[in-house]
């Protein structure tokens, strides 16, 4: 199902990233502050000179006047929206994308389980799946995409929960949602946080399963796209 932005979209010029929740966009020789709806560094794609997509906050009364969506990055255009991988997914299991989990009965979004939240619950019949997702946006080494592009203590610690999950006797499962379509298969970033990547592989083992999904994504839209591998622990 595609997810269409309900907004008035300005393409620019992305400038410049002062910190981690604005960025500078020049819009037809105006210096335009946008709001990014993402904390994580995405240092290889926001650079200087890249046409981006800004859409009008709906609160005309924000501080920030627009929210930075979409950037053109290495040929494609790559969502930069952390907050539409939810619903992207939510919509997937309500469509019977999600592989296995076709037909659900109902989902319940963020379902608090034990210090934190997950993302969501799907019940099918009487079986539960907890899912939590991630957002992802780095390939690197010939088209991998990769999670984290920062340490991620919250990140290790959902895979943990997810595992007592499983020992519960549910289901349990991490979606990797990758926000553009050039990526080849998936792999922890082990170079950036090799604690989540062994966490990662260590639950695996216990029956949480792990998918990745690629995205089709437009300027001001984005669908759940196809499945792709995730690559062993070969390290």
């Amino acid at each position: 199902m595609k997810y269409i932005y309900d907004g008035n979209f300005i393409e620019g010029i992305f400038l410049n990233r002062p910190n981690r929740f604005i960025a500078e966009v020049d819009v037809n020789g105006k210096v335009v502050i946008c709001h990014v709806k993402n904390t994580g560094r995405m240092t290889e794609i926001l650079t200087p000179g890249k046409k981006c997509y800004i859409m009008e906050a709906k609160n005309l009364n924000r501080k920030t006047k627009y929210d930075l969506i979409s950037i053109e990055h290495a040929g494609i255009i790559v969502n930069l929206d952390s907050q539409i991988p939810n619903k992207v997914i939510a919509d997937g299991f309500l469509n019977s994308e999600i592989r296995g989990w076709e037909n659900p009965d109902g989902i319940l979004r963020e379902v608090a389980v034990g210090k934190s939240r997950l993302d969501m619950k799907v019940v099918k019949g009487e079986r539960q799946l907890f899912v939590e997702v991630k957002g992802v946006d780095l390939i690197k080494n010939k088209n991998h995409a990769m999670f984290p592009d920062a340490v991620t203590v919250r990140g290790t610690r959902h895979l943990r929960e997810l595992e007592e999950i499983v020992k519960l006797g549910f289901d349990a499962m991490v979606i990797f949602l990758i926000a553009r379509e050039d990526a080849i298969d998936f792999r922890p970033h082990y170079e950036m946080d090799p604690v989540f990547s062994d966490t990662f592989y260590e639950v695996l083992k216990t029956g949480v399963e792990a998918r990745a999904y690629l995205t089709n994504v437009g300027y001001n839209f984005i669908e759940l796209g196809k499945e792709i591998p995730i690559l062993p622990d070969i390290r």
